[in-house]
């Protein structure tokens, strides 16, 4: 698998070329992932309805 650069913190990931292109080159490390997805939960506005998050496929080891 090939490697692309996390947009959240620049660290190196490893993932298909299949997720790289259905989340258009923005692919997350899974700390990031975890990070925002954290963030949606335990907002503010916990009664409005929390944008999707698309889910990456984890890498293969």
């Amino acid at each position: 698998m090939p490697l692309f650069v996390c947009a959240g913190c620049s660290v190196r990931i490893e993932r298909s070329m299949a997720t790289y292109l259905r989340l258009k080159g923005r692919v997350l490390c899974s700390t990031c992932l975890d990070r925002m997805e954290s963030e949606l939960t335990t907002g503010s506005n916990r009664n409005e309805a929390a944008p999707s998050v698309p889910t990456q496929e984890s890498p293969m080891s």
